[in-house]
């Protein structure tokens, strides 16, 4: 489903779902580019049900397409905490930080995910990051 017009959603109605309905809806506003209706929506889940990796990574994500990065660091730090051998965490984690040009500290989470067979574009940005010079 995708939803065409701006969400009206008061903290009421989010408080009266149930996590699986607030998980879905938030899926549903992050790919209607609501990410700051779906923060709002996936707080109430992570809040509820703390150790859902999938909550936590669709949460790090919303923060990350509304440009809150300091928010979107703490959620892929978290979804790392319970889930250290995805690489696509670790990938997602070194993109926020060198997002809010902190290189060295992301190419450390690049460095990480490029040994959990992630991706070869994480190499490439230690890489830049290494460079002499830099």
């Amino acid at each position: 489903m995708t939803i065409y017009l701006t969400p009206n959603l008061s903290d009421e109605k989010i408080a009266a779902m149930d996590a699986f309905e607030a998980f879905r809806l938030g899926e549903e506003l992050f790919e209607s580019r609501y990410p700051r209706d779906a923060v709002r929506v996936l707080r109430r889940v992570v809040d509820e049900v703390p150790d859902n990796a999938s909550a936590w990574e669709l949460l790090a994500r919303s923060h990350f397409a509304a440009a809150q990065l300091a928010p979107a660091e703490a959620a892929f730090r978290r979804l790392i905490a319970l889930e250290p051998t995805s690489g696509w965490a670790h990938t997602a984690l070194g993109l926020t930080l060198d997002r809010q040009s902190r290189h060295r500290e992301g190419a450390a989470m690049h460095r990480l995910a490029a040994a959990l067979g992630e991706s070869a574009r994480d190499a490439t940005r230690v890489e830049l990051v290494d460079r002499p010079g830099t």
